[in-house]
């Protein structure tokens, strides 16, 4: 092994650079590092030019379809990002209401007024939303989440559920516990997400800080800053994995509205898309469905993702009702 970097991999840091620069221009100090990049590698350039064009090809097709109206649903409902980014407000719906009263009540409750802690926090389908705690700390729940909440002696457990929930622990004496999958670790001045999703081990993911074990089944003594645990089943022990500034950056993207894919099949990606939208992408064959992709596309914009890899894949997209079928032309 000579130890380049794969085409893959090149291929995600390129994907990574295309959306910083979408959520804003460069500073002078990533402009430089940047050109470091580039220039430490030939094959690094052709992967930023693909990655651009394939982030343009995703934006411009579902910029050219009319907005996608959901069906409404009986319970107002908010979708909050953790921060504002610059220039990816047109690429994220804010919110999203039943009624204009209810809006006023729901943003009002969520912006101004410290919210008591329920027994369950949810999100529907393509929501995402931010839940202060009674301690400081905070929530954000990705798109068909769910969460909950006890009470402990005054100590407060969180218990995914499931989905994605990204955690900002505030520091206290007392840390906040954090339960997935009958594994319990505690948190203090920590910024980390959780995912459990259906078929899938559940996930941990330290952005900052650090996570104990509280039983010795969890993996260890704990979780450092830019590390991932996967939860084996059965109770299993695993142990922690570092992770590279562009993986963590794919790991929480969905923070930003966005899906990252790292190689995974185009059937794969089109099964991700579901959990955001009503839209159905279906692969028409199966050679196709399992061809890989890589890149970071918005997750509220599943036809022109569909648009994008069938430009990609020399194959056709077509779109009905509610479905778009990709299929190989012929």
């Amino acid at each position: 092994m000579d130890g380049r970097e794969s085409s893959s991999e090149i291929a995600r840091a390129a994907a990574a650079w295309v959306a910083r620069m979408d959520r804003a221009p460069l500073c002078a100090a990533d402009q430089a590092r940047l050109r470091h990049w580039l220039a430490a590698d030939i094959r690094r350039r052709g992967a930023l030019v693909r990655a651009q064009a394939l982030w343009l090809k995703a934006a411009a097709a579902g910029n050219a379809l009319p907005p996608t109206r959901l069906p409404e649903r009986a319970n107002a409902t908010v979708q909050t990002a953790p921060r504002a980014r610059h220039g990816s407000a047109r690429r994220r719906t804010l919110l999203r209401w039943s009624g204009a009263a209810a809006a006023s009540l729901m943003l009002a409750a969520l912006l101004f007024v410290s919210v008591p802690v329920p027994t369950a926090y949810a999100t529907a389908k393509g929501e995402m939303r931010r839940v202060p705690l009674v301690d400081g700390s905070t929530l954000t729940l990705n798109t068909q989440s769910r969460v909950r909440i006890h009470e402990d002696d005054g100590h407060l457990r969180v218990q995914v559920v499931r989905g994605e929930v990204f955690f900002e622990a505030a520091a206290n004496a007392t840390p906040l516990r954090v339960e997935v999958d009958g594994r319990r670790f505690d948190a203090n001045a920590a910024a980390f997400a959780v995912r459990r999703l259906d078929g899938q081990p559940a996930q941990i993911v330290v952005q900052n800080g650090r996570l104990d074990a509280v039983d010795g089944n969890a993996g260890g003594a704990g979780i450092g800053a830019n590390m991932r645990l996967s939860i084996p089943p059965a109770r299993g022990k695993a142990a922690p994995t570092p992770l590279s500034a562009t993986d963590l950056q794919q790991e929480l993207a969905w923070r930003d509205g966005k899906i990252a894919f790292r190689g995974e099949s185009l059937a794969h990606a089109a099964r991700s898309f579901s959990r955001y939208s009503d839209i159905r992408i279906v692969i028409a064959d199966p050679e196709l469905a399992s061809e890989p992709i890589t890149g970071l596309f918005a997750a509220s914009n599943p036809v022109g993702f569909a648009r994008a890899a069938a430009a990609v894949f020399g194959a056709h997209a077509s779109q009905g009702d509610g479905v778009v079928v990709v299929s190989r032309q012929h």
